[in-house]
């Protein structure tokens, strides 16, 4: 019964947290809660029943999202980041760039090869998860 009970706390967790993960547990959970149910199985077995389904379950999820790479595709009206300047730092490994925005740091990439350099702006055109996608940014000075 306490096998189902935690099961039933983690997929309320599961609603909140928005990630396959607690799900694939609960589930796990919930198997060997019916396990014991159904065929009186020892805690043990209900232990590695869980154990085996969270495990396959997990392996599971982090095939699927490597898979299906999860990218921000919202349009530019929808996020107010879109549109916005960064400045170079410094550049980092795989083509990645540190960057200061909004009063931090963050990582990204530009979408183009590009002649950049620390110092630079470029302008924000999307994000893939924590990482801003960027455009060089072409700087044009009226001359008088």
């Amino acid at each position: 019964m306490i096998w189902c009970i935690v099961a039933l706390l983690l997929f309320v967790l599961e609603m909140f947290s928005g990630t396959f993960y607690l799900l694939v547990i609960s589930a796990s959970l919930l198997s060997a809660g019916l396990a014991e149910w159904l065929l009186q199985t020892s805690n043990n077995t209900n232990a590695l029943i869980a154990t085996v389904f969270s495990i396959l379950g997990i392996t599971i999820v982090r095939l699927w999202q490597k898979k299906h790479p999860r990218e921000n595709k919202a349009k530019a009206s929808d996020d107010p980041d879109y549109g916005q300047t960064v400045v170079l730092t410094q550049p980092l490994t795989d083509g990645l760039w540190q960057v200061h925005y909004r009063g931090t740091t963050w990582q990204a990439r530009f979408i183009q090869p590009t002649t950049a350099k620390a110092g630079d702006s470029a302008q924000i055109i999307s994000h893939n998860g924590n990482i801003l996608n960027l455009t060089s940014q072409i700087s044009i000075t009226s001359q008088e």
